[in-house]
């Protein structure tokens, strides 16, 4: 019985089906619309596995589940929050993709690598070839994303901070006339000082990622079958993997990228966009606050009720969201309260002000691409990661994010170093705008 939880389903279905269920040849063939030759060759075939495992026996050996892979993603999540739902705290799913990263496998072969019999195996690899994450080919299958080690990282993140350091002060003497631009504007010179401070960090980090990405096509993330649209890649560490390095390099990358969220409160349309660093900020503010799905799908209402007194119900605002106005005052820095009034201290942007910044942005990216652009394209050449041979479907510019993830915080860390940025700031200060346009 032990050695059959082993076997594949095709060859273990046969097995159970004749000698537990005691149903004959023809019965079988007829129950699961196979000729009756197929079900002898998948019992003679069976039969010489149990055969083997009484001549040789299956050593005692524990689960092997040794490390753990964290997968992210560019683009939008599905229904379920696929990809992410998909491995989240389920370590077996996690080392089943790792497993079948470098080459295709079997899942009798996979249940194998990871000592758990195939009979469990069988359905997480369906709920990930099912949800995108595995492909299935030739009777095998395999990780169908890119997936880095912490050293592909570690190995180039010194690289990084001397290519900024060398070349600091041409970085900065463009970021600086974007932020003079940015307080000259309309909408810059008016922001008190705190919600000025974030717009400019949203800025500088838009524009310096425009530059850190402007170099790859960046394709089109494809329509899955959950309903969302996303690229995939993760993070693969041993069991007992001491991260103390790489947690500490992991300061000066930008969490998640840009993200941007929606909502509607009559006839004004709203969006929220913004950053998660480690720098003045509180990456994955939600976590902390009112948790991730009431995060973004009711933020960005809930900060236009509060910034133009509107009823919370015309919003239809949760009370999960209202009983977390504490938390968002003290760890996000969204809001405020002076004098016992709520109020946003983020800046609130109108579409046509948010278009101006953006040609700003675009400006200042422009022209580090100018100056800077022949050598960042010779410092990427030879850095991208490799690829198993199988795996053909990773963007190029994923194999090249180990070699750029720490480029942008290295530019506004030194700055922050040398009090050129946020040098009057001892607050949280995300890099968040909400930006309103009417329907």
């Amino acid at each position: 019985r032990r050695r059959i939880l082993y076997l594949s389903e095709t060859t273990r279905e046969v097995l159970i089906r004749h000698y537990f269920n005691g149903y004959s040849i023809a019965d079988i063939a007829k129950q699961i619309g196979i000729p009756a030759g197929t079900v002898k060759s998948r019992l003679s075939a069976g039969r010489e596995k149990i055969k083997e495992g009484w001549m040789k026996p299956m050593p005692e050996k524990k689960t092997c589940i040794p490390g753990f892979l964290n997968v992210s993603y560019s683009g939008s999540d599905g229904a379920n929050h696929e990809p992410t739902s998909l491995v989240e705290g389920d370590r077996i799913a996690q080392n089943l993709l790792i497993t079948a990263y470098d080459r295709p496998l079997s899942v009798a072969e996979l249940a194998a690598a990871v000592s758990i019999p195939t009979v469990y195996v069988e359905p997480i690899v369906r709920r990930l070839v099912d949800g995108e994450l595995m492909a299935a080919a030739g009777g095998k299958v395999y990780t169908d994303f890119v997936i880095f080690k912490p050293e592909d990282f570690l190995s180039r993140f010194d690289a990084q901070l001397a290519f900024v350091h060398e070349r600091f002060n041409r970085f900065w003497s463009v970021l600086a006339d974007v932020l003079a631009e940015i307080g000259a504007s309309d909408f810059g010179g008016t922001l008190s000082v705190r919600p000025k401070r974030k717009l400019e960090r949203y800025a500088l980090l838009r524009a310096l990622q425009g530059f850190q990405l402007g170099f790859f096509e960046l394709p089109s993330a494809p329509a899955r079958r959950d309903g969302g649209s996303w690229i995939a890649m993760g993070r693969a560490f041993p069991g007992g993997y001491d991260d103390s390095a790489y947690c500490s390099a992991n300061e000066y990358a930008v969490q998640g990228g840009h993200r941007t969220s929606g909502g509607c409160v009559g006839e004004v349309r709203l969006q929220l966009c913004e950053f998660d660093t480690t720098l003045w900020d509180n990456p994955a503010r939600w976590a902390g606050s009112c948790g991730f799905d009431v995060y973004f799908r009711e933020m960005p209402a809930f900060l236009w009720c509060v910034y133009r007194g509107v009823p919370v119900e015309k919003a239809r605002i949760s009370s999960t969201m209202l009983e977390s106005i504490d938390r968002l005052i003290d760890r996000t820095g969204l809001l405020a309260r002076e004098d016992g009034v709520l109020r946003v201290d983020i800046p609130v942007l109108s579409r046509a002000d948010y278009t101006a910044l953006e040609r700003i942005i675009v400006r200042g990216r422009d022209r580090l691409k100018a100056g800077l652009g022949t050598e960042y394209r010779a410092f990427l050449k030879g850095q991208q990661i490799g690829l198993p041979g199988h795996l053909r479907s990773v963007p190029p510019y994923c194999r090249f994010l180990p070699a750029t993830e720490y480029l942008v915080m290295a530019v506004l860390r030194e700055a922050y170093e040398k009090r050129l940025h946020l040098a009057d700031v001892d607050y949280c200060c995300p890099p968040v705008v909400l930006v309103c346009d009417e329907i």
